[in-house]
């Protein structure tokens, strides 16, 4: 680990700025995600549209200046399901007059079903990249599988139950972002690993929006 890093973090010799990113684009693409994610525990669906730009502008770095292909990739397919995001909440706000589109707990059935699927979507998912990676030259040999594994997965569980507002989804996003604080630890990246406590704090707060919210209309 880069002591001086970690040192002039804390000491506040390095900018706290700089957390954002190091480009302007680095600083809008992060910008983008935390006011997003805001908005989204706020419920308000301008959230989507800054998700969008986000993922726009992460897929270009990703490319043409990070040589990130596999990211690259998911970000780009971030770009659909924001857009599909964007479009539920759209829909089903206007077309439930009679029935509120607001937060709320999957039936426990459910829970277990979607948990197996999940676990199922990891395990195929860190096979194939395993094997992709002994087969294709260009594709790097994977280090922290299982957990780069997990948080590549478990983001797209997160933004199909965000879409339905189903409150399950925050308590995924606190899986990923736990991990991925110990991720970019682990990978000598402190900044990420901070960027992803703030994440982590947002994803409290979107909980406790959304409960608070779930909460107060069902008690009209």
């Amino acid at each position: 680990m880069d002591n001086s890093l970690i040192n002039g973090i804390f000491s506040g010799t390095i900018p706290w700025f700089q957390l954002l990113g190091t480009t302007p684009l680095e600083i809008i693409a992060t910008l983008s995600a935390v006011i997003g994610v805001i908005l989204i525990a706020r419920q308000n669906i301008l959230g989507w549209a800054l998700g969008i730009s986000w993922a726009v502008i992460s897929a270009w770095l990703a490319f043409t200046q990070w040589q990130l292909v596999s990211d690259g990739i998911l970000y780009l397919a971030y770009i659909p399901i924001q857009i599909y995001c964007w479009s539920v909440w759209i829909r089903r706000g206007k077309a439930q007059q009679h029935e509120l589109f607001i937060p709320t707990w999957m039936p426990f059935k459910n829970q277990i079903l979607i948990s197996i699927a999940a676990l199922l979507a990891i395990a195929v998912w860190a096979f194939s990249i395993s094997g992709l990676a002994a087969k294709v030259s260009w594709i790097p040999e994977p280090t922290l599988l299982w957990r780069d594994s997990t948080t590549t997965v478990l983001n797209f569980f997160a933004q199909f139950l965000q879409a339905r507002k189903r409150m399950e989804n925050w308590v995924i996003w606190l899986i990923v972002n736990l991990l991925g604080i110990h991720i970019y630890w682990v990978k000598e990246a402190p900044i990420y690993s901070i960027q992803y406590a703030i994440f982590l704090g947002l994803g409290i707060y979107g909980w406790i929006q959304w409960h608070q919210s779930s909460r107060h209309n069902h008690q009209l």
